[in-house]
């Protein structure tokens, strides 16, 4: 039996869940920042909205890591919420194009 090489740019589901998260977020925050016409109680509401919808993201795919994989192997954090916000910032400036 011959193992099939590994693909050195595999994206993992966790991955691919936090860049589409991040892109129907940033449409939603849009659309938040278009309700209030860009005011303050605007980009409050989607500030929260933001960092409540990033951390609950998180820590949602931090418990599924700990439960499928060891204790002793770290989830990588830092890097879903590096998708999350480039996928967010993505949606944000292309949607303008849309």
């Amino acid at each position: 039996m011959s193992k099939s090489p590994a693909t050195p740019f595999a994206v993992s589901p966790k991955t691919l869940a936090c860049a589409a998260t991040g892109l129907l977020m940033g449409q939603m925050v849009m659309g938040i920042s278009a309700f209030h016409n860009g005011s303050i109680v605007g980009l409050t509401l989607a500030l929260v909205f933001v960092l409540s919808g990033g951390a609950s993201l998180a820590l949602f795919l931090n418990h599924r890591h700990v439960m499928q994989r060891p204790r002793t192997e770290p989830a990588p954090i830092q890097a879903w919420l590096l998708t999350l916000g480039a996928a967010m910032i993505a949606s944000i400036w292309f949607g303008r194009f849309m």
